[in-house]
């Protein structure tokens, strides 16, 4: 999990990330622990997928010397 993009994000959407990616809870299973509707916990996902793909981006790469 890219540590950054999830301090970036709100504490709704961390418990929502927390669930769907470490839980590993289905969409409406996160829905129902959140107290939120499915569509909301796919937004949340979208943008999470979003963010850590233009973090990974910005990363420095390493060099083998």
């Amino acid at each position: 999990m890219n540590q950054q993009a999830f301090e970036k994000m709100g504490s709704f959407r961390q418990k929502v990330i927390r669930c769907v990616y470490e839980e590993k809870k289905s969409v409406y299973e996160t829905a129902i622990a959140c107290g939120c509707t499915a569509e909301k916990v796919k937004r949340v996902m979208k943008k999470w997928k979003a963010l850590s793909r233009n973090e990974m981006e910005t990363l420095p790469l390493k060099d083998d010397q």
